[in-house]
């Protein structure tokens, strides 16, 4: 609620230090609290409720991770984007949501993937293969896009040339929100 309205607050919002975003805004309390209850009451928007501070996502070019994926000499596995450090994760991070990956492998050889998300989208860079995930086999090319559900392991395998996946995960929601990949739902194979 905006201050002066009929429940009334401390202090006016032409008092405060004006916010420069709705993060900034104070928690509310009643001005005139009838009960203990009331008392006690704050009231938080979007951008406070829940007291999550979390830095900028700095501009950032991966060049790297990208020449290592097409490396001929680099072995079948992943790559990861990884900033959490420049984010204040304590897990590994591409941004507060979501963590990228290069998936490199090698001709005739397979990757296992199995990742603490709701679902993982992959993109075909370069080769051709296979992936098998939840009874299924899905056969890719370059260009390709799939999506894989959460919660179920996934085997990727090149064929005759070496593959580049990029594949896409929300491992970091999970991990910041302390949950694990979704349960395997009946019908859903």
């Amino acid at each position: 609620m905006l201050a002066g309205s009929t429940l009334g607050w401390e202090q006016p919002m032409a008092e405060q230090h004006q916010p420069r975003s709705i993060a900034e805004m104070p928690a509310q309390r009643p001005a005139a609290p009838a009960t203990a209850a009331e008392a006690r009451g704050r009231f938080f928007n979007t951008g406070n409720g829940f007291n999550v501070q979390l830095p900028p996502v700095p501009d950032r070019i991966f060049a790297a991770e990208p020449a290592k994926a097409l490396d001929p000499a680099t072995p079948t596995g992943l790559i990861a984007c990884d900033i959490s450090a420049d984010l204040a994760c304590r897990f590994p991070a591409t941004t507060p949501l979501v963590l990228a990956h290069y998936a490199r492998i090698r001709a005739g050889e397979s990757l296992t993937t199995d990742f603490i998300a709701s679902g993982t989208i992959a993109y075909v860079i370069t080769g051709s293969g296979t992936t098998q995930c939840a009874g299924q086999e899905i056969s890719w090319n370059p260009g390709d896009l799939f999506i894989l559900p959460g919660g179920e392991p996934a085997l990727h395998a090149a064929a005759d040339d070496d593959a580049v996946l990029w594949i896409v995960t929300n491992e970091p929601q999970l991990a910041f929100e302390n949950l694990r990949a979704p349960a395997r739902g009946r019908g859903s194979h």
